[in-house]
């Protein structure tokens, strides 16, 4: 069994990894995205909008005819979470800087002008003030992970890609008040592919 297991590892990195296919193995991407409203899929907090810019860089690697997936780092220098009035708390934007360090970027029939993509992502936000939410053991360093796909529009060395994420944000259970916050992120990104 183990050597079944060997084998078939050996063949999948012989046939897949970092294979030189002549197609663009880096990606330099800039995104701009927006939620209307927040969602209550994890998280439990309302009546909230979200806004980001993004930059990140993929590196491709594993490659299978039209499929490929990349390994993904990126940042977010501006999110905003658009928090409502709250008694005493005239509603005003909460501002957010995040680290993304580990995520995947997948193509599929990449090798068409325009082809669908997915994607996740994972890292930390520290922002100006408790999001989403202000409370007793509320914090401003909170995790965040995101799902998502798209429809890439390739042309040369660029991409245009328009796309929905699934956006969480909480504490991760770090203290015992974690609301959570959910949103949906509609997206418009341009990359330069190397």
């Amino acid at each position: 069994m183990a050597a079944a297991i060997l084998v078939a590892t050996t063949a999948l990195a012989r046939a897949g990894v970092c294979t030189g296919d002549g197609q663009p193995r880096h990606e330099f991407r800039l995104l701009a995205g927006y939620s209307p409203e927040a969602a209550t899929l994890i998280g439990t907090a309302t009546d909230r909008r979200f806004g980001m810019v993004e930059f990140s860089y993929t590196y491709r690697c594993w490659s299978w005819n039209a499929v490929s997936i990349g390994y993904t780092a990126g940042v977010i220098p501006a999110a905003f979470v658009f928090q409502p009035r709250q008694t005493v708390i005239p509603s005003h934007a909460v501002y957010g800087f995040a680290v993304m360090p580990a995520g995947f970027f997948a193509e599929f029939a990449r090798r068409r002008r325009v082809h669908p993509v997915a994607e996740a992502n994972g890292g930390i936000l520290a922002s100006t003030e408790p999001i989403p939410e202000r409370g007793n053991n509320a914090t401003g360093l909170n995790f965040l992970f995101n799902l998502g796909g798209g429809i890439r529009f390739a042309a040369g060395r660029g991409a245009i890609t328009v796309g929905y994420r699934f956006l969480h944000i909480s504490n991760a259970g770090t203290t015992d008040f974690n609301p959570g916050l959910d949103n949906n992120v509609f997206y418009l990104s341009w990359s330069f592919l190397r």
